[in-house]
């Protein structure tokens, strides 16, 4: 493969590639540093060796680690009795996105005790008051297009989502505030996995961030300013698997890792515009659903966005002993390195480098091993999202508003990175209603 170039049929869209990874120290900084083109810099007979069998050994900073990909490999991947998750992540991007002592460096039943938090906040009820916010928070900012003749995607998508999940978390604050706390959210997501300003944006908006939960967490805790039903609530009064309530500043964490995954949906709802620019077959469909009932078509096309655009390339975990996968050994303690966009366009879906919706239509992404954006295995118990849903329906709100502006948007760059993580277009797409 040269540089810059790929076999998907969107590579008219994707700028960049890797260069020069004929030795192996060179190529374990190439694939940490080329996000999505991760498996570009394996040789040709490795990245043969990954389609037949779904795994290879690979030199990755430093050790041996195991990348897999396919329903077996993510079958591997979450199996808890073989693969755990603490320190398997690199510090510097742990610490920058999720934060320290979060719950996605727990294992076992300290992980599943942690986990049931998220579990009973973003169950069905909730997200069914989730949705309203979003709706009225995305009109908002559509009425603000109205008014100006054009509206770009991405900034109005960090202000809708950060306002829609602050509100619903039970945060009071004014308008002004939730726009400069969405801006500190979207900075975290932004420059978590580059090298440079970016990421120093973003270690200082974490530590804002840290800041301003730690204090909302202080005055739940002391005055009971939200809700005990409210996400703040039920993390202020959280007891851990110790039987103790969660330190201050890990409550604070974790409240975050709600707030912020929700405004990081404003990628996908980039990449969401850009899919119906490009197919607009399915926005003559999508217009035709009752704003007022069940959307299953806005909901498959979100699903499809977020299974077809980059977005997570690959996630980590550790081999918890010695073990033999698809005839590769893999020390205790090595990483084994899920290959999430690649996972996610293997052979195991039909066409998969074609946007089609409708192989959602009828089904319950959940039950498919192979589809992966944001993690897989079981919801309830293993380390899949919980936030998925919420991921989704916010999309989907998009989806469903965005459908019935004009088909035909400004001359724009709508080009994006396949080696900046996280991507989006770079114009953040801007539309005319």
């Amino acid at each position: 493969m040269t540089a810059g170039t790929r076999s998907a049929p969107h590579t008219r869209r994707a700028r960049g590639g890797p260069t020069q990874w004929h030795l192996d120290e060179a190529r374990s900084l190439l694939l940490a540093r080329h996000g999505y083109l991760f498996t570009a810099a394996l040789s040709e007979a490795e990245r043969r060796q990954l389609h037949e069998t779904s795994a290879v050994s690979i030199p990755f900073l430093g050790r041996s680690s195991l990348l897999v990909t396919g329903d077996d490999g993510v079958r591997l991947f979450y199996d808890e009795s073989r693969i755990m998750r603490h320190k398997a992540v690199p510090a510097p991007i742990a610490t920058s996105l999720f934060g320290a002592g979060a719950v996605h460096g727990l294992d076992d039943q300290e992980h599943r005790h942690r986990k049931q938090l998220f579990l009973h906040a973003l169950r069905q009820d909730e997200l069914d008051r989730l949705v309203p916010i979003a709706v009225r928070r995305w009109r908002v900012q559509m009425d603000q297009w109205r008014r100006s003749g054009s509206g770009a995607v991405f900034p109005s998508a960090v202000a809708a989502f950060a306002g829609t999940i602050i509100e619903w978390a039970g945060v009071e604050e004014s308008e002004t505030e939730m726009v400069q706390h969405g801006q500190w959210l979207a900075d975290i997501v932004d420059g978590f996995g580059v090298v440079g300003p970016a990421y120093a944006k973003a270690a200082v908006a974490r530590r804002r961030c840290n800041s301003w939960a730690t204090q909302l967490v202080r005055r739940q805790r002391e005055h009971q300013a939200a809700s005990a039903e409210s996400w703040l609530g039920q993390v202020a009064s959280f007891v851990d698997a110790d039987g103790q309530p969660l330190p201050e500043r890990t409550a604070a964490v974790e409240l975050l890792n709600i707030l912020r995954p929700a405004v990081a949906v404003s990628w996908l709802a980039t990449f969401a515009a850009l899919a119906l620019t490009e197919h607009p077959e399915w926005r003559e469909r999508l217009d035709e659903e009752d704003p007022a009932g069940p959307q299953p078509l806005a909901e498959a096309f979100a699903h499809e966005v977020r299974r077809y655009y980059p977005f997570v390339p690959v996630l980590a975990g550790r081999a918890r002993h010695e073990l033999d996968f698809a005839g590769q050994h893999i020390g205790a303690g090595h990483r084994v390195i899920l290959d999430v966009y690649g996972t996610n366009h293997g052979r195991e879906w039909t066409d998969p480098w074609a946007f089609d919706p409708s192989r959602f239509l009828g089904l319950d992404p959940c039950d498919v091993p192979h589809f992966v954006p944001q993690g897989g295995g079981p919801r309830e118990s293993g380390h899949r999202c919980p936030g998925e849903g919420v991921a989704n329906a916010l999309v989907a709100v998009a989806v469903s508003e965005l459908a019935s502006l004009s088909p035909e948007p400004p001359l724009q760059d709508a080009g994006y990175s396949m080696r900046r993580m996280p991507t989006r277009p770079d114009s953040g797409i801007e539309l005319v209603p």
